[in-house]
């Protein structure tokens, strides 16, 4: 096993360790123990979060603990303005790393107007020139990251803005996190030249959704992703047929329900029945630990696939050339 700072240490991560998507991935963790200052928020039963892209993911892990471990309702909102349910009474928290992200700025916009106490967390730009125009409460996090390997970062503030259950606990589980190099290289091997096809219960959702946004972004090559039990009742169909250059990936908790179990079994002998698949089981003892183990190791893929696809991480230039055709908004 290695520690996360030190892993991939080979040419290819030399060649672009210069650029951030790869040393802030290779630093997950270290990014994620920077000491920050945040109140606890006590007095709301219901917080939406407004984010999207890689600043969105942090909402998305949040609205997920809080369906095991939180009396709150947690919502994370991925879109334009807000939902019409919205009311003065919910805490919105806007996160967006540039600070202009459209769909972001919209909802904090709407959000003031219904009066909804708004907080930002961001790096600067019209969202951090909002929150002084309207004393909203803000978080600045350090720039030079590119949004989606600022995961931990944005995190961090969150989690300590909401809190979550055994969160001394949970954070020192995830500190100590270590990731076999080998076992991302196999697993890489196996998806090179498919679409992989990610496959967890609801706990690992947002791991599964990163690992499908990470492969697309940093390895420049489509996947999909689907949640059990409701792929049972859709998609499972489409296995039917065959499918040689669709690579199953199985994201699995160590504790999963008998249900859940039975389900992936099943799956497994059904649909998977000729097939091979990949099939990673998360051990943490933590809720969050096994999210963003699960995604670590997701990011590492991504990275490892990149250097197999002979493409550089870093860019994404198909989503600046669309922000540039719709005028930056």
């Amino acid at each position: 096993m290695t520690k996360i700072n030190i892993f991939i240490r080979d040419s290819y991560t030399l060649i672009f360790m210069r650029k951030s998507i790869v040393h802030d991935t290779l630093n997950f963790i270290n990014m994620f123990k920077k000491d920050i200052n945040v109140k606890r928020l006590e007095n709301y039963d219901r917080i939406v979060i407004s984010g999207m892209g890689g600043s969105g993911i942090s909402g998305r892990i949040l609205e997920t603990l809080a369906f095991y471990d939180s009396n709150k309702q947690i919502f994370s909102w991925n879109n334009y303005k807000l939902p019409n349910w919205v009311t003065r009474e919910d805490l919105l928290i806007c996160i967006s790393y540039s600070g202009n992200t459209a769909e972001t700025l919209s909802a904090a916009e709407q959000g003031a107007e219904i009066g909804c106490n708004v907080h930002v967390i961001t790096t600067g730009g019209k969202l951090e020139k909002l929150a002084d125009e309207n004393g909203w409460d803000k978080v600045m996090i350090e720039k030079g990251h590119q949004p989606r390997a600022a995961l931990p970062l944005l995190l961090k503030p969150l989690i300590h803005k909401i809190g979550i259950k055994d969160q001394n606990g949970t954070l020192n589980e995830i500190y100590d996190l270590e990731f076999d190099e080998e076992e991302v290289k196999s697993i890489v091997s196996q998806i090179k030249g498919k679409i992989p096809c990610i496959y967890s219960g609801k706990l690992l959702e947002p791991a599964v959704y990163r690992w499908r946004c990470q492969i697309e972004e940093n390895s420049k090559q489509l996947a999909f992703h689907h949640e059990i039990p409701e792929m049972n009742h859709n998609e499972i169909v489409g296995w039917t047929s065959n499918n040689p250059i669709m690579q199953p990936v199985l994201i699995r908790d160590a504790n999963e329900s008998e249900n859940m179990k039975n389900r992936f079994e099943g799956l497994k002998e059904t649909a998977f029945n000729n097939i091979d698949i990949i099939e990673i089981t998360m051990k943490g003892h933590y809720a969050l630990t096994k999210i963003i183990e699960a995604i670590i190791k997701g990011d590492m893929v991504s990275l490892e696939l990149a250097k197999e696809n002979n493409v550089d991480p870093a860019p994404v230039e198909i989503i600046e050339n669309l922000k540039r055709k719709l005028g930056g908004k």
